[in-house]
Parts: C-alpha cells; sequence; structure tokens
C-alpha cells in the first residue's frame, strides 16, 4: 500500500533564510519556489523536502506516495482505515489523510491524473488559508457567514463554545448540501474570514478570562506547548477536548470549555 515517502515538509520561520542553509550549507537541489514553499530534492532523486514559512503549519508532515488514493477510500472497512475526509483532488492525482487502527495519521498522495501544473508545490492548503496544511472539506459560504457573524452579535475570540456559535452552526450548516460542514469546520470558515478582513468588528469580548491563578496558567502553558502560538487551531479538535479534561483534573471546580479557551486566548497574546 505505501510504496515510498513522497514529500516531508517543515515548517520553518522565514523562508528566504532557510531556502540559503538548505541550499547552500547542505547543498540540496532547489526544486522550485514561491512565496510561501520552497522544494528540495532529497538524495534519492525521487523524494522531496518542502519548507513552508507558515506559522499555523503544522511542524513535520509526511506524506506517503500510493497508487490510488480513491481505491483505498474505496476499501477502507476491508483495510480498517478511518478517513479524515474523502479523497481530494491534488495537483497530479488525489490526497487524503486516513488513521490507522492505533490512531496514527497517515498522509496519502497518488499520481493517478495528469501531470498538467507539475510545478506546483505539493503541500496542503492554499498560502491564504490560515490552516496552512488542512484542506477545506466544505467550501465556505462567505456572504452567508458573514451576515449570521453579525447577526450573532458575539466577537470571535469569544465565540467557542457558547450557545451563539451553536446558533450560528446550524444556520450556516442548513444552508450546505451534504456533507455538511462540521464545528471546526465553520470555525476554520470564520477566522479565514477574519484574516482577510471580511468579517464586521463586534467589539470586545464578553466573557472574561476565569482566575485560576499562577499555578493554574503555568499548567495551561505547559499543556499548550508550541500550539500556544497557533491558539486559533485548537476550537473543536480532539487536542482541545483533551486539554479541557487533563487541565480540570486539577482545578477544584471544573471550568467549561468556552473559558478553558477564553484562558488559552489571553495567555496566547
Amino acid at each position: 500500500m505505501l510504496r515510498k515517502i513522497d514529500r516531508i515538509i517543515l515548517r520553518v520561520p522565514a523562508l528566504a533564510g532557510a531556502v540559503r542553509y538548505y541550499r547552500d550549507i547542505l547543498g540540496m537541489k532547489l526544486l522550485r519556489e514561491d512565496k510561501q514553499s520552497a522544494s528540495f530534492a532529497m538524495a534519492d532523486g525521487v523524494t522531496e523536502l518542502v519548507l513552508r514559512s507558515d506559522a499555523d503549519q503544522p511542524a513535520e508532515e509526511i506524506y506517503y506516495l500510493v497508487d490510488d488514493v480513491r481505491d483505498l477510500y474505496a476499501r477502507r472497512e476491508e483495510l480498517q482505515l478511518k478517513f479524515v475526509h474523502p479523497p481530494r483532488q491534488a495537483t497530479r492525482g488525489y490526497r487524503a489523510a486516513v488513521k490507522d487502527p492505533f490512531g496514527n495519521v497517515l498522509l496519502l498522495l497518488d499520481r493517478t491524473t495528469a501531470g498538467a501544473g507539475s510545478q506546483a508545490v505539493e503541500d496542503g492548503a492554499a498560502p491564504t488559508m490560515l490552516f496552512g496544511g488542512v484542506e477545506e472539506h466544505v467550501p465556505a459560504k462567505r456572504q452567508l457567514l458573514a451576515k449570521l457573524y453579525e447577526e450573532i452579535g458575539r466577537t470571535a475570540d469569544d465565540l467557542p463554545y457558547t450557545p451563539e456559535f451553536e446558533r450560528l452552526f446550524t444556520s450556516y450548516a442548513a444552508q450546505h448540501p451534504d456533507p455538511k460542514p462540521t464545528r471546526r469546520e465553520v470555525w476554520r470558515h470564520l477566522l479565514n474570514l477574519r484574516k482577510g478582513g471580511k468579517l464586521p468588528k463586534l467589539g470586545e469580548a464578553r466573557s472574561p478570562s476565569p482566575d485560576v491563578g499562577e499555578d493554574g496558567q503555568k499548567q495551561i502553558r505547559a499543556l499548550l506547548g508550541e500550539d500556544i502560538g497557533r491558539r486559533d487551531r485548537l476550537p473543536y479538535t480532539e487536542r482541545f477536548e483533551k486539554l479541557v479534561d487533563e487541565f480540570n483534573k486539577s482545578q477544584p471546580r471544573k471550568l467549561s470549555p468556552h473559558l478553558i479557551w477564553r484562558l488559552v486566548a489571553k495567555l496566547a497574546k
């Protein structure tokens, strides 16, 4: 099934300096480069090393080449693979993220379509997306979402895990055919609109950050680790749910996911 490692993607703080290092110091061959990505040939002449200067990109990703992603999707029950999303079109084929029976995420890629556009760097989402490296499952209805957001009247930083978000999510999802967007996708759509300056300004957050003391703040920082710089990726993910459960184990009074999100938002500023 897994033929070889097709590409390794690394997040770097600044692309120009990283390109100089890998090309001039390590002697790797630069294949192509754009504003946020650069691709190098590995010594085997086949595998690529891709650098991305996107703060929301995971620190490292590995794509495995397979014969046919869509065939694996059709046989997913037989192979005991859980697809995070159905196969999506890539530059020269299809790709998907799957989980094996042990919870490991495998990024799969094939070469089943024509090679048009082969100079593009196949490394995830479009450069303008806030959630680089994470594919959109359902296309955003931007005008509808901005209208619902304004009607809700609660600023994005104060929205996760509130009744207002649930109302927005229900109304927005109802306007999509199957497959419906998930809560995580709706949150992602919102944040990408805000990054593009397409959301109205609704003032400051209503909910204050809870007072958990210095020890509580230290614990949250420790649980967040490197994700403290990517806090907008957290709502409605398994990662955040685990963080909430772990933090509440040490608290005399359990905090709601919304209040823990407000604490995370405060500490990440």
